[in-house]
């Protein structure tokens, strides 16, 4: 009887359930009063109702951000415009969404490195993702203005930008240019249009892959949100490697 409760008040409250849509409106009123009594006696079926309705949402969320993984590939893992870390011929790709503003990416960014050191046959794709304010934007676009002088001058950039222990303003992206041995002049007036088109992309693709914030690592076929220490990406990066095999 409980379990049944339980689908009728989950029925209840998704709109688009099959079950609610086929009763008439005397039907459902009296589903409701017995849902609302039952509720009262025993409270604990309210959470069971809550949990049952997450777990739809869950499934709903991946299925939905699977769709958009299959159908940006080419976007994600194949774009000669983003910088990247490791093999220029890999065997398995990580998109990387990062914020040099971004506190967990300070800690992200270390462990990512170590890895491509550890998979020779791994490659790491960095899409700048400027979410945290207009310093997070002024130093991605310089990044990327960057990148023009070779791959390895944006990773240096790069790397000297996250290493920065707080939030950057203009004066510290400054320093950090300069420390590179970069003209900052010259990179400001190469932030054109091109540039502010593929960080805007970034943004609309991380939006369309419901990621919310930084760090958020891509897999081929998953989409990681938050922090993920060394191990935990080992065990990842091992099992797909395998597979390849």
């Amino acid at each position: 009887m409980k379990k049944l409760l339980t689908i009728a008040a989950t029925a209840l409250i998704l709109p688009i359930s099959s079950q609610a849509a086929s009763l008439d409106r005397e039907q459902q009123k009296q589903v409701k009063e017995l849902v609302r009594e039952a509720l009262l006696e025993n409270p604990e079926i309210f959470i069971e109702v809550v949990n049952e309705l997450k777990k739809k949402e869950e499934v709903a969320r991946t299925q939905a951000q699977n769709s958009v993984l299959t159908s940006s590939m080419t976007e994600l893992f194949n774009n000669s415009d983003d910088p990247f870390a490791g093999s220029s011929k890999p065997k398995l790709s990580i998109v990387y969404f990062g914020d040099v503003n971004c506190g967990f990416c300070k800690q992200q960014d270390p462990v990512l490195e170590a890895l491509v050191k550890d998979y020779p046959d791994l490659k790491i794709i960095y899409k700048d993702l400027p979410i945290l304010g207009p310093s997070s934007r002024e130093a991605a676009a310089l990044s990327l203005a960057a990148r023009a002088e070779g791959n390895d001058a944006y990773l240096a950039l790069h790397k000297q930008l996250i290493s920065h222990p707080a939030r950057h303003d203009s004066n510290s992206i400054a320093s950090s240019v300069r420390k590179q041995g970069l003209n900052l002049d010259a990179l400001k007036n190469a932030v054109d249009s091109d540039i502010n088109k593929q960080l805007d992309s970034n943004i609309m693709l991380a939006q369309r892959l419901g990621i919310t914030g930084t760090p958020a690592l891509v897999f081929p076929d998953e989409v990681i949100g938050g922090f993920t220490d060394k191990n935990v990406l080992k065990e990842m990066i091992d099992k797909r490697l395998k597979q390849i095999k």
